[in-house]
């Protein structure tokens, strides 16, 4: 078994795909890929060809390629078995199903709440989590088909991953979020110092991502819903009423 390399790549406005390959081999497997240049791209880089397509959610943004991917490459779309939304999958998961892709197993994790069918696909070989947009670094995905009681049940699905789980997230959205979490968190000294590094990966154009699931349980305010902190300031001990009102407030934010 190898670790695989997991290769970051722009498209669009602000979305990433995650293009992965093991070491010096001519298959590799894409994320979410929307922009059928950059993931061409991408695949010349590093010589290979493309096996595998891993799909979180059916939003455009993140399928828009897959369908010139998949008659060029004849890769498998791997995706949710209810989403009827999706391009046509290949390979059907649902909630803990295992796949393996390059002798590493990727558990399958159930997030509803940005949408209701999203998944988020977990290595559990090298605790790597492809996280789509139901989490982001210090923020999470807008809620557009799921409830409160449900996004914050996939959000503590993510919480009790092991702390060191690198997360790679759908968008670059972490200068933004962090401002949100210095509106409602200004007196937290971790979160303003690592404010520090964010304004600096921005100057230089460098990808804040992936982020670390212990830095997100201390900074990502949607990640600490049960914390005194924000109980107070949004009037409830519910996490779930917490998890509303912050919600509401990020997207008017």
């Amino acid at each position: 078994m190898q670790k695989p390399n997991i290769y970051i790549f722009p498209q669009l406005s602000d979305n990433y795909g995650y293009l992965i390959k093991l070491p010096h081999a001519k298959e590799a497997a894409i994320v979410d890929p929307s922009d059928l240049e950059m993931c061409e791209k991408i695949l010349d880089l590093n010589d290979c060809s493309l096996s595998h397509i891993l799909l979180t959610h059916h939003h455009d943004d993140h399928t828009a390629a897959v369908e010139d991917l998949k008659k060029k490459y004849n890769a498998k779309v791997i995706g949710h078995e209810l989403d009827s939304q999706l391009p046509n999958t290949d390979i059907k998961v649902k909630s803990d199903h295992e796949i393996d892709i390059f002798d590493n197993t990727y558990k399958i994790i159930s997030t509803p709440g940005h949408t209701v069918q999203h998944i988020c696909y977990f290595n559990q070989d090298y605790s790597i989590l492809f996280a789509g947009d139901t989490l982001f670094s210090l923020g999470c995905g807008r809620m557009f088909e799921g409830t409160p009681e449900l996004f914050l049940q996939s959000l503590t699905k993510i919480k009790k991953l092991p702390k060191e789980t690198l997360i790679y997230c759908g968008h670059e959205y972490t200068h933004s979020n962090l401002l949100f979490a210095l509106s409602i968190d200004p007196e937290n000294e971790d979160l303003i110092s690592y404010g520090k590094w964010i304004e600096k990966q921005g100057s230089d154009a460098r990808p804040t991502l992936p982020t670390e699931l212990q830095k997100e349980l201390s900074l990502n305010p949607f990640l600490r819903c049960d914390e005194k902190v924000f109980q107070k300031l949004y009037n409830s001990e519910d996490p779930v009423e917490v998890f509303r009102k912050m919600r509401l407030a990020k997207d008017t934010f």
